[in-house]
């Protein structure tokens, strides 16, 4: 407002200071922020236990062939066709898992990349995985993630 004094403006300034380095200072903040949302810092599980009989043993990621759902249990089965059931649900495992190793195809499976020996076009946009390991079942990428497993199998995210 007229007139200006000396010290208003000054006061001015110093305020619009502060102010400049408080907005620096939060989108730094906020770029780290949504890399903690987006998953970035958080620990990836290496290895899983299971139950084989009264003996418990660790399977690591890399023997993974495929997570499956049947009903409300859900099972790993390694590259040795060893199945076990785990205590997990997808959504966790989708958490947890490292996104450039494993993908969600549909409601029950997870696979991963290393288990794949080949996709076949499918029937209505959708996709069908044929698995390295004898698997008697279809394994179907749903039409909602057909456009993101292309991506995960092209090397993207």
């Amino acid at each position: 407002m007229k007139p200006i004094t000396l010290t208003d403006l000054s006061n001015s300034l110093q305020k619009l200071e502060s102010l400049s380095e408080q907005l620096r200072w939060s989108e730094s903040k906020s770029d780290q922020v949504v890399e903690v949302l987006a998953g970035k810092d958080r620990p990836l599980k290496t290895r899983f236990m299971v139950k084989l009989g009264d003996h418990i043993r660790s399977v690591t990621a890399q023997q993974i062939s495929i997570f499956f759902a049947d009903g409300r249990d859900l099972y790993l089965v390694t590259d040795q066709l060893k199945k076990f059931i785990i205590d997990y649900t997808l959504e966790n495992l989708e958490e947890v898992l490292d996104p450039k190793s494993f993908f969600r195809v549909n409601r029950s499976y997870i696979v991963n990349i290393n288990a794949i020996q080949d996709v076949v076009v499918y029937s209505n946009s959708r996709l069908k995985i044929t698995p390295n390991i004898k698997w008697d079942q279809e394994i179907i990428v749903s039409r909602e993630k057909v456009g993101g497993f292309k991506q995960w199998f092209d090397g993207g995210q």
